[in-house]
């Protein structure tokens, strides 16, 4: 996204952060991710990061290789850092589970249009989102 105008980076990036915490903490999203950042900009606001959630007793996870699905369009987000920001743990290691399975697929070279929509459908689970929204998202990716 490019903003007009002058904005300071890194005080945009911790308000999203924190308008995020806020819709996990009340349980409208059990999946909110930050902007993709490289490691620089990453180091600039985690401590910042960690204060806002733990304000809300949440979680984050930074992930340094985000889950590559047909329900997004990757490039922005390759080489970069997303910080994922959960109520529970358990969201986690399903984005986690996730992630390995779509990594055991890939090694088996058994990686079907079919698994690749189910991981898919699962992220989309994850961020909270309906199925109109899933499916919207998969036919403007041409799925």
């Amino acid at each position: 996204m490019t903003l007009k105008g002058e904005v300071d980076w890194r005080s945009y990036q911790l308000g999203a952060i924190a308008a995020f915490a806020e819709v996990v903490e009340n349980g409208c999203k059990r999946l909110a991710l930050s902007s993709p950042m490289t490691r620089e900009q990453l180091d600039s606001v985690i401590d910042d990061a960690h204060l806002i959630a733990g304000e809300r007793d949440l979680i984050l996870h930074v992930d340094d290789d985000f889950l590559e699905t047909i329900l997004f369009d990757h490039g922005p987000i390759r080489g970069k850092t997303v910080i994922h920001i959960v109520a529970e743990q358990a969201t986690v290691d399903e984005y986690l589970s996730l992630k390995e399975k779509k990594r055991r697929y890939a090694e088996a070279g058994t990686l079907t249009d079919e698994v690749e929509h189910e991981i898919a459908w699962g992220l989309g689970r994850l961020l909270s989102y309906d199925d109109d929204s899933i499916r919207r998202l998969l036919r403007k990716r041409g799925r």
